[in-house]
């Protein structure tokens, strides 16, 4: 039934917050300080390497991942390069991740849907806090 609400709630209000609903200051400065890590606000950046483009340097799994989350295929691999929509695709994630942390959400953003359990992870969750 969660699952279902949430899908309803990405469909009615695509950032996952309700008309009048207050952004809490601690969800804006995590999103703010991955995208200071990620691309340091710059919308053009594309690392080759990983085909990770946009704000959020969002690689097409994660694209794939948040449709999966979904269940059905709303985001393009163009969508990364749009502010608002990767912003969306955070959101998708961080409303999915069961018990959310900052360093959860950060680390499970960097490292997939099991990212907070990845030592591979620590150091780009170190990065991230720094920001905060």
């Amino acid at each position: 039934i969660m699952k279902i609400f949430l899908i309803l709630v990405s469909l009615l209000f695509p950032t996952g917050t309700p008309v009048g609903e207050v952004i809490a200051p601690e969800k804006t400065k995590l999103i703010d300080a991955i995208i200071h890590v990620e691309s340091r606000g710059d919308i053009n950046a594309h690392n080759v390497s990983e085909d990770a483009v946009g704000v959020l340097q969002i690689r097409p799994i994660m694209v794939k991942e948040v449709n999966r989350v979904l269940g059905f295929d709303k985001y393009t691999l163009q969508d990364r390069w749009d502010k608002q929509k990767s912003i969306e695709m955070f959101n998708v994630i961080r409303h999915n991740t069961p018990h959310p942390t900052n360093e959860k959400i950060a680390r499970n953003w960097n490292g997939g849907p099991n990212g907070y359990k990845k030592n591979s992870t620590l150091k780009y969750w170190q990065k991230v806090k720094k920001q905060l």
